[in-house]
């Protein structure tokens, strides 16, 4: 019989409490007051915390890491999601679990998921924000691991500014319930059954297709790989400076999070140990 994975990542230094990765960021409690399953390939957990201070869970794109299992004897196994909305009169979040085949640690929470019961979550981490101020069109790239993230910064759209979403899912549902926004074009890059998240190369095909990039501000978010290939892009190929380039990778293909927290502490800690900090680190630059 094959040994269970360990999921759990060791701090052995600590780093992660420390105030320069917690930044405002507190741990707090989530009692789940609602489960709904909007789309077919989404459940949405809506969860009561208590925070010190609201005003930072006001920002659009924000981060928490959920503490989905608790072995005995070893820092909890986390796992990061996107706040797609907060609804600060009730003091609730709500946050979209895209639904997986296999058994991960965030499924095995899910399945145990009920009104009334309660995860503890660290947070919120600002995540980035497409610059409306840079001057020219916007031009945003997801998968389905990003669309809360786009949800929110829909609903936050300023007016008068003009872009371009592309986002590629298997859930047709998924992408006709995000917010219809004045000036923004809409773009389905959708999935074949056959087709497996990550291998498609789809959302790649479109940034390297958009029109007049050298004019535009990008936003990325989805599987490393392709996000990887679109900074490179629209950076190296088009010329387009690092600050009008904003993505990040929320996950990679045939690797769990667990591996990728590893490798992301490792870096840290090289950081750290030559005297600098997270404003240091370049995600991407993970698994490079």
């Amino acid at each position: 019989m094959a040994m269970p994975r360990n999921e759990s990542v060791e701090d052995r230094s600590n780093l992660l409490a420390q105030e320069d990765h917690m930044g405002s960021m507190e741990r707090l409690s989530m009692e789940v007051v609602a489960l709904a399953r909007p789309v077919p390939s989404v459940i949405r957990v809506t969860g009561r915390i208590a925070p010190a201070d609201p005003a930072p869970w006001r920002r659009p794109n924000l981060a928490v890491r959920l503490e989905v299992e608790s072995p005995e004897g070893q820092r909890p196994v986390s796992r990061v999601y996107t706040i797609r909305s907060f609804d600060e009169a009730r003091s609730e979040v709500d946050i979209d679990f895209v639904i997986h085949a296999d058994d991960s640690p965030a499924m095995r929470w899910l399945e145990r998921a009920a009104v009334g019961s309660s995860i503890h979550l660290v947070g919120p981490r600002p995540h980035f924000l497409p610059d409306h101020a840079s001057g020219g069109d916007i031009a945003l790239f997801a998968d389905e691991t990003a669309i809360p993230a786009i949800h929110a910064i829909l609903s936050t759209w300023q007016k008068g500014s003009h872009g371009d979403l592309y986002v590629e899912t298997a859930d047709r549902a998924a992408f006709d319930e995000l917010p219809e926004v004045e000036g923004v074009e809409r773009h389905l890059l959708l999935r074949g059954p056959d087709e497996e998240p990550g291998t498609t190369g789809k959302l790649v095909a479109a940034a390297r297709a958009l029109p007049d990039p050298q004019d535009r501000m990008i936003w990325a978010a989805g599987e490393r790989q392709d996000i990887r290939a679109i900074r490179a892009y629209f950076t190296e190929e088009c010329g387009l400076p690092k600050d009008r380039v904003r993505v990040f990778g929320y996950w990679r293909k045939g690797m769990s999070s667990s591996d990728i927290d590893r490798m992301r502490l490792q870096q840290y800690e090289a950081v750290r140990a030559e005297g600098g900090g997270l404003r240091q680190m370049d995600d991407l630059d993970v698994l490079a």
